[in-house]
């Protein structure tokens, strides 16, 4: 049926009588409900609607570089080191070598694959080679065109302007996304939560295999992309109130689902397993499933915090910051009693607020793949996986934003919101500038924290500081005994302390007894070696070192190729101080190496 102009007003009026005539008070909820019989019976010009979009791609991008741009400067730092600026495999452009490989390649981690991740840096390595301000702008682009893909879901959501601009303001200058967006290898978030929501859009608009196309690529991205099609299902269960309407979707649902499941078989024919073994779970798997279930409880607590109050960041969650819980810690029962609270609210909310439900079942429909409660995973949590999930915390406040009735409040809270978020942005950046930042932060807001121990110790040994640094392993060592990187950085800074190796050999022993395929304990081993004056055994240990890593450290490399000058084989040297340069072309001992190697007699 086609209605004509004065059609649409009288229908239009029929509506705001009904409303202003009820026994009870027009609600914002009402308000919003007619703000979309407006749109439907009235659509706006097709460029009107673009116009909104245009300025908030405009906003994003401006407040993105109002919280972000100084972090431009910050060096490669943790992951970003292994996976960027060490990573030979991104050297060169290799679309379907990337299909075949694990994340992490084949001696860590090789339970990770992504690689449409890699894939970017590939590209990007090609355009920067390894200056990292360029990888962070991209970060930095994505994470405003993110902001933008929030704005135009929540603006087809709930059909409202101000609950778009309050959604994607909220999710752009939220401070928990620091360590996504300003960590390089936060770039899996950033692109997997892209397609997630690009997919999503493309479903709503019916279509689907445009929404497969980009929920595959998501999957390529990050693995926790999975979740898309459970999502649809919630918000389109919520909106229709009946599970029936949404079977009657199960084609398109089906296309998604066969698009799950050619990624779980790749995943699967790449990796050999579906989810990480028991040495890549967190604490070796030695969690049961009652732990892992009680230890959740304190876990989301963290997470609420870093949703209402992200005033602290870390970046790392790892042992012993939240200590395992049992049955009988009240903390973690007030967890799990909040996280059954907001399933309750967004349940008993279904029929009355369905857009504010479909916020909070977001959050814990997307955080079920890094929960630990149906696959243990490496670690307990971490602040990047709350990246994706923050739409939900975003649709939540951008509803009861959208619902203020005074537009001064409304305004006074935005330009509040917007000022705290870049303050603590722009805080948060330094905190990323570099290891020694990164960890020294890390000790002071947890210094139970054994890898932050472990970081900061190696980023004084490398300003020359070996025995703050011998004070921050023992410490590491006090939290975790058996820690073998903590046993091999009191090694390294023993050996500092001593210039002898004495008091060295038994920890390193200790490190190769309980993994023998550690690099570092072969590299010190030898360092003992060289010092003794054993050149052959110096260049066994080394090359072993080297060998046992798919991301070799330059300064290994270095010494390696110095300790095959000392036995006479000069052609090899030179292929691993070229190797090291690729790698890191601004070390200079490398490159005064292969100077003095090219010059003639």
């Amino acid at each position: 049926m086609r209605w004509t102009t004065p059609q649409r007003r009288q229908l239009v009026d029929r509506t705001m009588a009904d409303l202003t005539t009820t026994a009870s008070p027009i609600t914002s909820s009402d308000t919003v409900q007619l703000s979309l019989v407006r749109q439907q019976v009235s659509p706006a010009n097709p460029s009107d609607r673009r116009r909104p979009a245009l300025w908030a791609l405009a906003v994003c991008l401006l407040l993105v570089s109002l919280c972000y741009a100084n972090s431009l400067n910050n060096a490669f730092i943790l992951d970003d080191v292994l996976i960027v600026a060490a990573n030979e495999q991104i050297r060169s452009i290799q679309p379907l070598h990337f299909l075949s490989r694990s994340y992490w390649g084949e001696q860590i981690n090789g339970w990770v694959y992504r690689p449409l991740t890699i894939f970017s840096f590939s590209v990007e390595y090609s355009i920067w080679q390894a200056w990292p301000p360029g990888f962070r702008f991209t970060n930095l682009l994505l994470h405003a065109l993110n902001g933008w893909l929030v704005f135009l879901l929540v603006r087809s959501i709930f059909g409202s302007l101000p609950a778009a601009w309050a959604s994607a303001i909220v999710y752009v200058v939220h401070p928990a996304h620091t360590e996504a967006v300003v960590g390089i290898v936060g770039r899996s978030e950033l692109l997997a939560a892209s397609l997630f929501f690009a997919a999503w859009l493309a479903f709503r608009s019916g279509r689907t295999w445009l929404a497969a196309a980009a929920y595959f690529l998501s999957l390529l991205a990050k693995e926790n992309a999975i979740t898309l099609p459970a999502v649809i299902a919630v918000e389109m269960l919520l909106n229709e109130g009946s599970v029936r309407k949404v079977l009657h979707s199960w084609r398109r649902f089906a296309v998604l689902g066969s698009v799950a499941l050619v990624y779980l078989a790749m995943r699967i024919y790449v990796l050999g397993r579906l989810g990480p073994p028991w040495m890549g779970q967190y604490l070796h798997g030695r969690l049961t499933l009652v732990e892992r279930w009680m230890t959740s409880g304190r876990v989301f607590l963290q997470y609420l915090r870093l949703m209402f109050w992200p005033v602290d960041v870390t970046g790392d969650y790892d042992f012993n910051t939240i200590p395992v819980a049992g049955v009988r810690d009240w903390d973690a029962w007030t967890g799990l009693v909040l996280v059954a609270a907001c399933l309750v609210t967004a349940l008993w909310g279904a029929r009355r607020r369905p857009k504010l439900s479909l916020g909070i079942l977001f959050v814990f429909v997307t955080l079920l793949p890094v929960s630990n409660w149906i696959v243990p995973i490496a670690v307990l949590m971490a602040e990047r996986f709350l990246y994706t999930p923050m739409f939900g915390f975003a649709l939540v406040v951008g509803g009861f934003w959208a619902g203020i009735p005074s537009k001064r409040i409304r305004l006074l809270t935005a330009v509040g919101v917007v000022a705290m978020g870049a303050v603590l942005c722009i805080g948060h950046n330094y905190i990323w500038q570099d290891k020694l930042a990164y960890h020294r932060n890390l000790v002071r807001v947890f210094p139970e924290n054994a890898r932050g121990r472990l970081g900061y110790g190696f980023a004084l040994l490398n300003m020359g500081k070996p025995e703050d640094a011998r004070m921050q392993f023992e410490e590491g060592l006090r939290i975790m005994p058996n820690s073998v990187p903590l046993i091999l950085g009191l090694a390294a800074a023993t050996m500092r302390l001593d210039h002898t190796c004495e008091r060295v050999r038994p920890l390193v022993a200790k490190a190769l007894f309980e993994e023998p395929t550690h690099t570092l304990a072969h590299w010190i081993l030898g360092d003992c070696f060289l010092q003794d004056g054993n050149k052959e055994l110096a260049e066994k240990a080394y090359g072993q070192a080297v060998r046992l890593t798919d991301f070799p450290d330059p300064e290994l490399l270095y010494f390696w190729g110095r300790s095959l000058e000392d036995i006479g084989q000069t052609a090899k040297a030179i292929s691993v101080y070229k190797r090291g340069a690729i790698i890191d072309p601004t070390n200079q001992g490398i490159k005064l190496r292969l100077k003095v190697l090219a010059s003639p007699d």
